[in-house]
């Protein structure tokens, strides 16, 4: 975190605007946070700085909460999400307990329990990283084999949660678990028989890492089509989760949940004025962060 970012994290934090958020737009409103890989000594002093100003709850109850009405919700109601279902999630499982903090880690199933590698994992450079994502499906897989890189390439290192995991922290009853695809392609750039594999196998695959069903889904990149959103709903799961900015409501449609990004480290600051919302819709406003746009499809 860059020290402007850490000043203004603190101009911001003491400002009262969070506070304010916190206690009126955010107040009857469910906030999910994202989170990828924070450090375990970060990761302790997030969980006892949101839970003195939020209630944090399950995913589950949130999507029961939207089935049925009569399911109460408390007010600032906190969803803690994190993408990847990295092998260094394991090292958090102790403060969720020590915390009694419920989670929901999404998998990119096709990687988990191997000793593969995401294709934004191996790619270092920015620039060609972010033209990757523009890039259709099979020009970006071709582009990486000119790098070196391959789908199912197999490295020393293991980055992904394996099974013995994923049922420890499942068996806390703190840890729920949801697909974040195969192997994180950009969906919109898929085609459709691909786009269809990576939604509807992941699922199967997350059941059998499981035991359970998965019922909740997470767009890489935080990009879908309105063809996505019809494949999930195909393929049983309940509900989605996006990066659109803002926070959810007992009306948000369960396939568009709009999602907050905060930082894996850095300081407190940061991370409660992000959770508040107000930096995300700053970056709305300024033009620095655009909504994710709802292609069409190919």
């Amino acid at each position: 975190m860059s020290i402007l970012n850490h000043l203004l994290s603190l101009d911001f934090r003491f400002s009262g605007f969070p506070w304010l958020l916190r206690h009126s737009v955010q107040k009857k409103r469910i906030t999910i946070l994202m989170f990828h890989q924070p450090q375990p000594v970060f990761f302790d002093k997030a969980l006892k700085g949101l839970k003195k100003r939020y209630n944090i709850i399950p995913f589950s109850l949130y999507i029961k909460a939207l089935k049925a009405p009569s399911t109460i919700l408390p007010d600032r109601s906190l969803i803690l999400t994190f993408d990847d279902g990295w092998a260094t999630n394991f090292a958090l499982l102790p403060l969720l307990i020590k915390h009694q903090a419920p989670v929901t880690i999404f998998l990119m199933a096709g990687l988990t329990n191997t000793r593969q590698h995401p294709w934004y994992y191996v790619t270092k450079d920015r620039p060609f990283k972010e033209s990757l994502k523009k890039m259709s499906d099979s020009a970006r897989i071709a582009a990486l084999k000119r790098t070196g890189f391959e789908e199912g390439q197999i490295f020393a290192e293991r980055v992904t949660l394996n099974r013995e995991e994923i049922k420890a922290m499942q068996k806390s009853g703190l840890v729920e678990f949801g697909s974040h695809t195969l192997t994180h392609p950009i969906l919109p750039k898929c085609s459709d028989s691909k786009a269809a594999k990576e939604i509807e196998l992941s699922k199967t695959k997350t059941e059998e890492f499981s035991g359970i069903p998965c019922n909740f889904f997470s767009f890489p990149n935080g990009e879908y089509s309105e063809r996505d959103i019809r494949l999930c709903k195909k393929a049983g799961y309940q509900a989605a989760v996006t990066l659109d900015t803002g926070y959810n409501t007992r009306r948000t449609d369960p396939f568009r949940l709009k999602r907050i990004s905060v930082p894996d480290n850095g300081s407190i600051s940061e991370l409660l004025v992000k959770a508040s919302g107000i930096w995300a819709f700053l970056k709305v406003i300024t033009g620095k962060q655009k909504r994710k746009r709802r292609h069409s499809g190919l």
